[in-house]
């Protein structure tokens, strides 16, 4: 059992709610996203300040002292994030995200030992790796497997206990050419973290490369399927396909509320060059801040209720749903991806719209336009989705990604 010490520790927390706590930290989430544009990675001390805020757990079951937030909550706590820092919100996002995705088809007795740790952090490379590295390769050796592997964009993967590596790589049995027939966590120590994150976009997640050479105990070894629906935890989260992106879109809804309010200060005090009023008297200025504002609040309440009504659908654990309807799952999967995609141009309007000054390194609008721009490239919310999806609206056959909605 999870320790009755974090449960209370959890109760604590609650009394404030996560929207405050996350305001009360606002000067401390800035000061560490500063310090991660330097060292790309999130600092060890904020990590350990953004963990003893509930800012890893929302979505975790209240059994393993987690909140049991639904979408809407989850959703909300991702946007108020980033919208402060992006790299501050895509670790929030990711590391969240991935602590409960460990738990969809973990035995109960690794759930416990996981989560009894107050400083749990799961993180996972499931990129092809971006440096030289050894292969990936599985094969059984006892009741554990000997692994072979290396993965990129491992967010947060210098502040984790854990490392996951899941069915979706589709590491190869060494014995059979076939596809290994489980899944793995890594202990802190027993994974390498390759130095491969030099991006502009989201340059303080940390998003290395992890690698790992070595035998897996029988007690790490997941199934082959952990990211299918959970008949363990009550909350709709561990059967909705689209956690992983309505994350994602979450980090753009706030990547770009950030930006709005941003260019709201820069405007009541900035005179553009050579115009002679404030540009916020400019009638550009105002007509995109509120067609951005349009745009923002519609993409926002597009993914807000497509989640409730998957959760709706999916309803109580017990004589409810494993999984979503097929149409309910490509809509999810549209409004996540909408959400990032509408967002990126917001993002890209209302920065034309300040003039040079969001082009300074300085300015908060300068790193939010990179930000944007590659929390919008993620493969879960990609543009692609939208020609996924659309094709259905055609009447095409569609593509395995929106046939199998029982994949996180």
């Amino acid at each position: 059992m999870v320790r009755q010490e974090l449960k209370d520790r959890i109760a604590t927390l609650q009394k404030t709610p996560m929207l405050d706590r996350i305001e009360n930290m606002r000067e401390m989430l800035v000061s560490a996203a500063d310090e991660a544009q330097e060292i790309r990675r999130l600092p060890e001390w904020a990590a350990k300040e953004m963990i003893d805020a509930g800012l890893y757990r929302f979505a975790m079951p209240a059994e393993l002292a987690g909140e049991d937030f639904l979408a809407k909550e989850q959703i909300e706590t991702l946007e108020a994030t980033a919208a402060i820092d992006g790299s501050i919100g895509w670790c929030v996002s990711i590391n969240s995200e991935i602590n409960s995705l460990v738990l969809r088809k973990i035995p109960l007795d690794l759930a416990e030992k996981i989560c009894d740790d107050w400083n749990m952090l799961v993180c996972s490379g499931q990129g092809y790796a971006n440096g030289p590295n050894p292969g990936r390769e599985a094969h059984r050796e006892g009741e554990g497997w000997q692994l072979t592997y290396q993965g990129s964009f491992a967010s947060g993967c210098h502040n984790a206990t854990y490392a996951m590596v899941f069915d979706s790589v589709g590491v190869p049995d060494k014995t059979t050419g076939e596809t290994a027939e489980a899944s793995w966590v890594i202990p802190q120590g027993e994974f390498e973290i390759i130095d491969t994150w030099d991006m502009a976009g989201l340059r303080g997640t940390g998003s290395h490369d992890v690698r790992i050479e070595q035998y897996v105990p029988p007690e790490h070894v997941l199934p082959l399927d952990a990211l299918d629906s959970s008949d363990l935890w009550e909350n709709p989260t561990y059967r909705n396909p689209a956690q992983v992106p309505y994350n994602k879109g979450a980090v753009g809804l706030g990547i770009a509320r950030g930006v709005m309010d941003e260019f709201i200060k820069l405007a009541t005090h900035k005179t553009p060059w050579g115009s002679g009023t404030l540009l916020k008297e400019q009638p550009e200025a105002y007509i995109r801040i509120g067609e951005a504002e349009a745009t923002y609040q519609a993409a926002r309440a597009f993914l807000i209720n497509s989640q409730e009504r998957v959760e709706e659908y999916l309803g109580p654990l017990k004589g409810g749903h494993s999984e979503p309807s097929t149409e309910l799952a490509q809509l999810a999967l549209l409004s996540s991806t909408h959400a990032a995609q509408a967002m990126r141009h917001v993002v890209d309007t209302i920065h034309n719209t300040a003039g040079t000054t969001a082009s300074r390194m300085s300015h908060p609008l300068e790193r939010k336009l990179r930000d944007a721009h590659q929390a919008a490239s993620h493969g879960a919310i990609s543009y692609r989705n939208y020609g996924n999806v659309g094709k259905t609206l055609l009447g095409e056959e569609p593509p395995q990604l929106l046939t199998k909605v029982n994949r996180a």
